[in-house]
């Protein structure tokens, strides 16, 4: 779970950076003023593009497939410009009503800060769900798309609120503006994915961890109905590298609380539980070994994870 949080802070915040350096390029900051919410919603727009890109792709990324990267990321490009957008001209809009609302205020004033945090934290909020709602599209998963919304959410209002307190910070100072903005933005999107990604392993309800084989130590969440194991590209877990693992090797499937490991495609043998050959099917307990080809797995179920965990 670490390994997956820190993963998904570093794409995302590399997306924020990204979004940053796009809208820069592309962006008309000095917009007149019936033009501000088009240019407010183009930066919301890249901005959450960017950050939907490579959390939707981060997986794929890790794996080191190209194909299932942009396949992915296109999910997290599409919902998460349209979050963006949204969440950029709603953060801008709530602002203003709160200055009207309350006076001009001055740079720095606490009231200000609170209000720029929190109009900036409900605006990014969108982007949030955006985002964790593609990565459940991309991976055709209810329950991580549910997940991943509300843990995307609760990175977007936090990240939102740092992002907002930058935006302050950087007000009446020109020359620090840009690097006040980058920083939000960074912070932003690492907030958005280690959050959603601190969520679903949290309700997931199992996973593989890589014992030995390609990828050793990466655990793979367990969230679909019917789960693909094997060296296909669109696999839920993707088992490269090693050719004794069949393209569609095996499934797991869940039945209500029971989970069932399902021999596919490969040959008598090069499919065990705990060093017994399965052909057919099998109820799996947590702790399970699976062993497909050369790769060795540890099935995890998080109850039983909980209950082992102190205090």
């Amino acid at each position: 779970m670490a390994n997956r949080v820190y993963f998904n802070a570093v794409f995302g915040g590399l997306g924020g950076l990204i979004g940053w350096m796009l809208f820069g390029i592309l962006g008309d900051r000095a917009a007149p003023a019936e033009r501000v919410l088009a240019e407010l919603a183009l930066g919301g727009a890249l901005i959450g593009g960017s950050i939907g890109y490579f959390l939707a792709g981060s997986d794929a990324l890790r794996d080191r497939s190209a194909l299932r990267f942009f396949r992915t990321g296109t999910y997290g490009l599409l919902l998460g410009a349209v979050g963006g957008a949204l969440g950029m001209v709603l953060g801008d809009v709530v602002h203003h009503r709160l200055i009207e609302w309350r006076g001009t205020g001055r740079p720095g004033d606490a009231m200000t800060l609170a209000g720029a945090m929190l109009a900036r934290g409900l605006g990014w909020v969108w982007l949030g769900v955006a985002v964790g709602l593609a990565e459940g599209f991309a991976s055709r998963s209810l329950g991580k798309s549910s997940y991943g919304a509300l843990g995307g959410a609760l990175g977007g209002f936090v990240g939102g609120a740092i992002f907002g307190l930058a935006a302050e910070a950087a007000r009446g100072h020109e020359a620090r503006g840009p690097l006040w903005g980058a920083l939000g933005l960074v912070i932003l999107g690492a907030m958005i994915g280690s959050l959603a990604a601190l969520v679903q392993a949290a309700f997931e309800p199992a996973s593989l961890r890589v014992l030995r084989g390609w990828q050793e130590g990466r655990e793979y969440p367990l969230p679909r109905a019917n789960n693909v194991l094997g060296r296909d590209e669109h696999a839920d877990v993707a088992l490269f590298r090693d050719m004794r693992v069949e393209k569609r090797h095996a499934a797991i499937r869940r039945d209500g609380p029971r989970f069932i490991l399902e021999n596919r495609d490969a040959a008598a043998g090069q499919t065990r539980v705990n060093g017994e050959p399965i052909t057919g099917s099998r109820d799996l307990r947590d702790g399970d070994r699976i062993e497909l080809g050369g790769v060795l797995l540890r099935f995890q179920l998080r109850t039983a994870r909980a209950a082992r965990s102190p205090g």
